[in-house]
């Protein structure tokens, strides 16, 4: 064969592929997450080829690449003396850190810290935790532990499908948000997200035994991080009353009988106490949570500044979500609304928190799609969550690399993940308004029913 036939051969090859994958994206509007996503990851490797580590530095959370595992070894330290723990830093009052997580946290950090430490040689600080021998080994047996529940949660949702699991678990795992932030980090919100997607799968199980166990992981969800107890939400309004009755018992059993190992009611005092701090305190700049908004909008309208009152608009808001998700008839837009209140409520919310819209945004691309959702609107979903997960080096064409911001947490990646998770959140509550206007048939009305999208 002749070289241009060989070329001309090649070039209908690569029109065939282009013109296939077209199709498929018409057929399936849903495709257009694959597609964003993995353009964006892509082409950050491609740079990186380039620009190497400023790159690498650009992207991680706070362009701050000296915090790695920051969240994992900090924890760590802070649980060598568990006796003292709570007492210790509500007490010292130059602490720039207060413990707010339960104490079931800090069980399993100490257990950790177990395998990790040399004996009669307890780590003082994050660094010197990080330094021990055979920590970043341990560390990386967590990280991987994590990793598979994870991919496991998605495996388990929705239809099965071996193809899709492992391109939603691979992209997600480049993404600026996982792996540029949770996992860079070592956040315990990734184990969270990994437990919680196996418990809402095990609790619509048939087996009485696997609705135990996701009760179960549910709770152990609540008292490690204490938000995802709005998900009881959804035991009520599918009517499982007995279940919400033994959800809510786990989590106060695993929420509150590990106080004992940390100095029992004192430690329960310190803690509550501890809790009231970053409801006390907001961040001028901070857009990871709501109340950081509105504190920043009524500080540069008014010059004042408003923490009460902002904290009064963030719950509306909440209560809003709350109400649609209770409204809505499809269970991905009801995680959908729950999530929300998840990520943008507490006042410690970082770029990691966005993990949690995986919940859904896993149930939109494995379920059949949601019924009465037209093509447009569910390809500008999918897009807005390729948006989100992945690494957007095409914001650099309007914000270069070197940009700073004398807010530490608002980097140019920040600014861009937040603007497609708020506008995500404002096309998802229109969608769910317009279908309950009057006269509008809603998605899935026809069926006796919930339908799943």
């Amino acid at each position: 064969m002749k070289a241009p036939q060989i070329r001309e051969k090649g070039a209908m090859a690569v029109k065939h592929g282009i013109r296939e994958r077209i199709l498929r994206l018409r057929r399936d509007p849903r495709n257009l997450f694959y597609l964003i996503s993995a353009a964006g990851i892509l082409l950050y490797f491609l740079l990186s080829l380039r620009w190497g580590g400023q790159l690498y530095a650009w992207m991680v959370q706070e362009n701050a690449p000296e915090i790695r595992f920051v969240d994992y070894f900090s924890h760590l330290a802070d649980a060598v003396d568990r006796t003292a723990l709570y007492q210790h830093f509500s007490a010292n009052e130059t602490a720039t850190y207060l413990p707010l997580f339960p104490p079931l946290a800090y069980c399993m950090y100490h257990l950790l810290f177990r395998l990790t430490a040399v004996p009669d040689a307890p780590p003082e600080g994050t660094r010197a935790a990080e330094a021990v021998p055979g920590a970043l080994s341990v560390f990386t047996i967590f990280l991987i532990f994590t990793a598979v529940l994870f991919f496991l949660g998605i495996s388990l949702t929705g239809k099965s499908s071996r193809k899709k699991d492992l391109a939603i678990f691979t992209l997600l795992m480049l993404s600026a948000v996982f792996g540029g932030s949770g996992y860079m980090t070592g956040n315990s919100a990734m184990l969270v997200l990994a437990l919680l997607m196996l418990g809402l799968h095990l609790t619509d199980s048939s087996g009485a035994l696997r609705r135990e166990a996701g009760l179960l992981l549910l709770a152990v969800c609540v008292a490690l991080k204490i938000y995802p107890a709005v998900f009881g939400l959804v035991l009520l309004k599918e009517k499982k009353y007995r279940e919400l009755v033994r959800f809510i018992l786990y989590s106060l059993l695993l929420l509150f009988v590990p106080f004992v190992f940390f100095g029992g009611l004192s430690a329960l005092q310190a803690w509550a106490a501890n809790l009231f701090y970053p409801l006390a305190s907001s961040d001028f700049g901070r857009l990871q949570y709501l109340k950081g908004i509105f504190f920043t909008l009524i500080r540069i309208l008014t010059g004042r500044e408003e923490p009460l009152f902002s904290t009064a608009l963030s719950a509306a808001v909440c209560l809003l979500w709350v109400w649609l998700a209770w409204r809505s008839r499809s269970r991905q837009r009801t995680l959908f609304f729950l999530t929300c209140v998840m990520v943008f409520f507490p006042s410690n919310s970082f770029r990691y928190t966005l993990a949690y819209f995986a919940v859904p945004l896993v149930l939109l691309l494995k379920e059949d799609p949601e019924p009465g959702l037209r093509a447009r609107p569910a390809a500008l979903l999918s897009g807005l969550y390729g948006l989100l997960y992945t690494v957007p080096v095409w914001w650099l064409l309007v914000l270069p690399i070197g940009r700073r911001f004398t807010v530490h947490t608002l980097t140019s990646v920040e600014i861009w993940l937040y603007l497609a998770a708020y506008t995500l959140v404002a096309v998802m509550m229109f969608l769910e308004l317009r279908a309950g206007w009057p006269g509008r048939k809603r998605a899935g009305a026809s069926s006796p029913s919930p339908e799943k999208a």
